[in-house]
């Protein structure tokens, strides 16, 4: 269950937590990467068995945590918008949400909306990498072997 989930959190937020439009616009590019990155690495934590409500407790708290970051104030109009979008987003989810959920979290955004959360899915992968990153283990090069 765990990893059908993290794959929808990275479709939801490759593709994206109250109200945001409070949300600081003056965070260090610093903070708002390891806050943006943070689920990715507490979701590599998460147990395999984990519950999809301990899951999206998890989610909901990362959508708080970036509302309470805010955005760096280098970030456009349209991508602090989809910012916005996505952490209101996260955060209507319910306690008891599921999976399926959560899938349909982008189903009512207008078009104006989604091309929004596109924007600010393109300023955190510019800004602060890919959250697939995150997740995929580093392999460490091996040392050639020496020619004969």
């Amino acid at each position: 269950m765990k990893p059908a989930l993290i794959a929808a959190t990275l479709a939801l937020l490759g593709a994206a937590t109250g109200c945001a439009g409070g949300a600081p616009t003056d965070a260090a590019a610093k903070d708002f990467c390891d806050s943006y990155n943070s689920l990715f690495t507490d979701m590599a934590q998460v147990s395999d068995d984990a519950s999809e409500q301990e899951i999206i407790a998890a989610i909901r708290e990362w959508g708080a945590q970036m509302a309470e970051t805010g955005t760096p104030e280098d970030i456009s109009e349209e991508a602090r918008a989809g910012f916005e979008e996505t952490v209101a987003m996260i955060g209507d989810l319910e306690a008891d949400a599921s999976r399926e959920d959560f899938d349909r979290i982008e189903q009512d955004l207008t078009d104006e909306q989604k091309k929004q959360v596109d924007e600010f899915d393109r300023y955190t992968a510019d800004t602060c990498g890919s959250p697939a990153d995150q997740l995929a283990p580093q392999e460490e090069a091996s040392p050639a072997e020496p020619s004969q």
